[in-house]
């Protein structure tokens, strides 16, 4: 899903890949501290780089945590959007991840039960 991969690009992977696009302000202590720290948080919850090596059970349970967390409009948090406005997320951008985490879901359960 082409449009699925423009709004992570977009609003998840400085944090949740190994992409990321580091700012100038990335580099000033102390600054860079909690950019790091964020960063290395965001990749041990989920990080888009290495999904394909989740099983289903792990990819299932990421998807529950997106759903929820953008359905709340905790993601991407406050502080990073007053910064990069481009990574907010529009209701067309909320509706086509919770739609792509249903559709996952949906292909785990009917995968499920062919075995």
């Amino acid at each position: 899903m082409p449009e699925v991969r423009t709004v992570l690009r977009r609003a998840c992977y400085d944090c949740h890949s190994n992409e990321t696009r580091w700012p100038w302000y990335a580099h000033v202590a102390p600054v860079s501290w909690l950019i790091a720290h964020n960063v290395m948080e965001g990749r041990q919850a989920i990080n888009f780089s290495t999904w394909q090596a989740l099983d289903p059970t792990q990819q299932r349970s990421a998807m529950r945590g997106i759903v929820f967390r953008v359905a709340k409009g905790r993601m991407p948090p406050w502080f990073y959007g007053a910064l990069h406005p481009e990574a907010r997320l529009s209701e067309n951008d909320r509706t086509i991840l919770r739609e792509w985490a249903l559709s996952l879901a949906r292909a785990s359960v009917t995968e499920r039960g062919s075995r």
